[in-house]
């Protein structure tokens, strides 16, 4: 179960704020699956296999996130039992399904959990997806998070 750290096939940007610096931001990432597939083919890269783990958000030390999720924009239709779960898969907290948890690809939706209780980062980390029981084929997926800047 490696936990990928590039961003072959789609932009996380970077672990910090947006350029005017609100003290609380959205911010996502869409995840197109057959654009992943591609990048990693042609950069010779390991393909995807479930279980895998992609860091998809970065998060800068001292940010609190309030709330994240993951949106359906383009439903799988080939491989229709991926599922995913969104969180921390390492570094504290160590919760790889705080705010999604088998989360099904195959439908347009929005899954979040966890709204009640903000997450503190202290220091740098990722949100990151696991897939849990396939590899999307087509799916685009937008990975989200509202974060508040408390350094």
């Amino acid at each position: 179960m490696p936990n990928y750290t590039d961003s072959l096939g789609f932009n996380k940007g970077t672990a910090a704020y947006p350029a005017n610096n609100p003290p609380v931001c959205k911010i996502e990432v869409v995840l197109d699956f057959a654009a992943i597939a591609a990048a990693r083919a042609a950069a010779g890269a390991t393909a995807l296999v479930a279980t895998d783990t992609l860091q998809v958000i970065n998060l800068p030390a001292y940010s609190v996130v309030l709330a994240a999720g993951l949106n359906v924009v383009t439903a799988e239709t080939t491989n229709t039992t991926a599922t995913f779960d969104f969180g921390f898969t390492g570094g504290s907290p160590a919760a790889a399904n705080v705010y999604c948890d088998d989360f099904a690809s195959n439908a347009v939706a929005m899954d979040s959990d966890n709204l009640a209780n903000p997450t503190v980062i202290k220091t740098a980390d990722t949100i990151d997806i696991l897939l849990n029981t396939a590899v999307p084929a087509n799916a685009v997926v937008k990975a989200w998070a509202i974060v508040a800047d408390c350094n």
